[in-house]
C-alpha cells in the first residue's frame, strides 16, 4: 500500500503527483473465442477517482453483448472496447447504488436509434425490485422515471429522425429472490441466475451466474463474504468478484464502527481468495475495487492475499481488461 495517498480517502494523492490516466484501448487476453469478458469499470464507488472507472462489466457471446452494472463511465468504455449498441442484448443490475447505476439510463438515452450501431431492439433490464421499506424505486422505477425525466429530449429526437420511441425499447423488470440461485432470465445464448447476496443496509443486492454453451460466468455484486457467491459460482469459469482493502481504511483512521460496517458490507482479498477455492472457478477476477486508485493499491499486494487461498488464475481487474477462459 502507498502510505502517501493514506491521507486521502479516495486515493487522489498529491497534486503534484501524476494522475493515473484512463484506460482508452483493451488489455489482457486479445484473442478470439466464443465467450468473453470485459471489465470496462472497476472501481468501488461512490467517489470518482483517477485511473477507474464505475463497476461495468461485458459478457460477450458471439456477436451479442451482455452488460453487469452500468457504474459512472460504462456506455463510453463501452464504446471504447469495441462493443456496438445494436448487439446489447441485455443489462443486469447487482443493486440499485448510484455507482452501479449511473450510466443506466445514458446507455440507451445516447446510444439509441440505428443509426451509429445504436439499440434499435427491445432490451430486458433486469434488477432489484423496490425496497418494500420506503417508497424508493425499484429498476423498473428507475427506468421509467428516467423515460418521464428526459422526455422532452426523446419526443424531439422521435419527431425528427426515424427511429422507434425509447420507451417500447425496455423492458426493465424487478425481480425478488432469496439466496437459493434462481433463473431470472433466458434467452437463445444465456440462461442467468440471480441470489441474494448480504450487502447491508440495502434490502437486496443480487449476485448472478451466466450460463452459455461456451462456458460460466458468476459475478458477486458487492457483498461480504458470502456462500452464496460460491454457489452461485460453483466450477465457473470466471467469477468476477468485488474486493476491499480493509487495511487500507484502517490506516486512514476511520472509526471501528466504520470499519465493521464496511466488513458487513464487503469482501476482504484474503476472503475472495477462500471464496473462489470453495467454488472451484478456473480464474477470479478482481473488480469493484476499494480504494480505486491504482496508485493506492499496487496489483501485487492484491493479488498475493487471494494468492493465500486460491490456486487458479488471478486477474487484478484495470478498465478494458479482456479476459477469455481457458478450460472451454
Amino acid at each position: 500500500m502507498n502510505a502517501s495517498l493514506c491521507t486521502d480517502p479516495f486515493g487522489a494523492g498529491s497534486s503534484s503527483e501524476a494522475v493515473p490516466a484512463d484506460a482508452v484501448r483493451l488489455t489482457g487476453d486479445l484473442g478470439d473465442g466464443p465467450l468473453r469478458v470485459v471489465l470496462l469499470g472497476t472501481a468501488a464507488g461512490p467517489y470518482p477517482a483517477p485511473g477507474r472507472q464505475g463497476a461495468a462489466t461485458a459478457v460477450v457471446v458471439g456477436d451479442r453483448v451482455y452488460l453487469v452494472d452500468a457504474g459512472y463511465g460504462a456506455l463510453r468504455k463501452y464504446a471504447q472496447a469495441g462493443l456496438a449498441l445494436r448487439d446489447l442484448g441485455g443489462v443486469f443490475v447487482t443493486h440499485l447504488h448510484s455507482d452501479h447505476v449511473a450510466d443506466l439510463f445514458n446507455l440507451l438515452l445516447l446510444g439509441w436509434g440505428p443509426a451509429n450501431r445504436g439499440v434499435d431492439h427491445q432490451v430486458r433490464i433486469v434488477g432489484p425490485g423496490p425496497d418494500p421499506r420506503d417508497s424508493s424505486a425499484g429498476t423498473a422505477g428507475l427506468v421509467e422515471h428516467g423515460l418521464s425525466a428526459f422526455g422532452q429530449d426523446i419526443g424531439v429526437r422521435t419527431r425528427t429522425s426515424p427511429r422507434t420511441h425509447l420507451a417500447k425499447l425496455v423492458q426493465a423488470e424487478d425481480v425478488s429472490v432469496e439466496s437459493t440461485p434462481t433463473p431470472v432470465y433466458e434467452d437463445d445464448r444465456i440462461r442467468v441466475l440471480a441470489a441474494a447476496v448480504p450487502h447491508p443496509p440495502l434490502h437486496l443486492a443480487l449476485g448472478f451466474r451466466i450460463e452459455t454453451e461456451h462456458g460460466a460466468v458468476a459475478f458477486s455484486g458487492d457483498t461480504a463474504r458470502s456462500r452464496v457467491v460460491a454457489e452461485l459460482a460453483a466450477s465457473a469459469d470466471i467469477l468476477v468478484h468485488e474486493v476491499m482493502d480493509p487495511t487500507y481504511y484502517r490506516d486512514l483512521g476511520y472509526s471501528p464502527e466504520l470499519l465493521d460496517f464496511l466488513a458487513a458490507s464487503h469482501t476482504s482479498p484474503q476472503e475472495v481468495g477462500q471464496v473462489a477455492a470453495e467454488a472451484g472457478v478456473e480464474c477470479v477476477a478482481l473488480s469493484h475495487i476499494g480504494p480505486p486508485d491504482p496508485r493506492a493499491v499496487t496489483d501485487d499486494d492484491w493479488e498475493r492475499p487471494v494468492r493465500a487461498g486460491f490456486r487458479g488464475r488471478i486477474v487484478v481487474g484495470h478498465d478494458l481488461t479482456r479476459i477469455l477462459p481457458t478450460r472451454s
